[in-house]
């Protein structure tokens, strides 16, 4: 048997939008702020410090991983969160076909099409195995 009584709903008078409830929303749902970057053609010996202070040049990080596969060895990719979406912009433009310990790292933003030149500016090279301090080559 099918209850067909009516239900009634009372709204809260005073919902005046506050910016902080959206805010506190998405991180409770997992939605992720920020703007995130996926790295690929990573040379192996690159470690979650190297890609720290590297992409930490360009602006603030809400996090960075360097991705594992299941017998623990680096798979050759990384991704990392930016607070500020121009921020990551610069990163991508930055960083994008620069070798990085030899190899061109390919860089692409997560879930946006940006349609934007990528040309290489720079080159970071350490020293043959990847260990040493890393300098810049203008």
């Amino acid at each position: 048997v099918l209850d067909c009584t009516p239900v009634s709903f009372s709204r809260t008078k005073d919902m005046t939008w506050r910016p902080d409830l959206f805010s506190d929303s998405m991180a409770a749902s997992g939605i992720e702020t920020g703007t995130k970057l996926y790295i690929s053609n990573l040379d192996y010996r690159v470690s979650n410090e190297d890609i720290k202070e590297l992409f930490s040049e360009v602006g603030h990080l809400k996090r960075f991983a360097v991705h594992f596969d299941g017998y623990g060895r680096q798979n050759g990719t990384a991704e990392v969160v930016f607070t500020r979406r121009s921020d990551a912009i610069a990163a991508l433009k930055r960083y994008n076909n620069v070798l990085l310990d030899g190899k061109s790292m390919k860089i692409e933003v997560i879930g946006s099409d940006l349609g934007l030149s990528m040309t290489p500016r720079i080159n970071v090279v350490g020293a043959s195995n990847g260990r040493a301090t890393r300098t810049v080559v203008m």
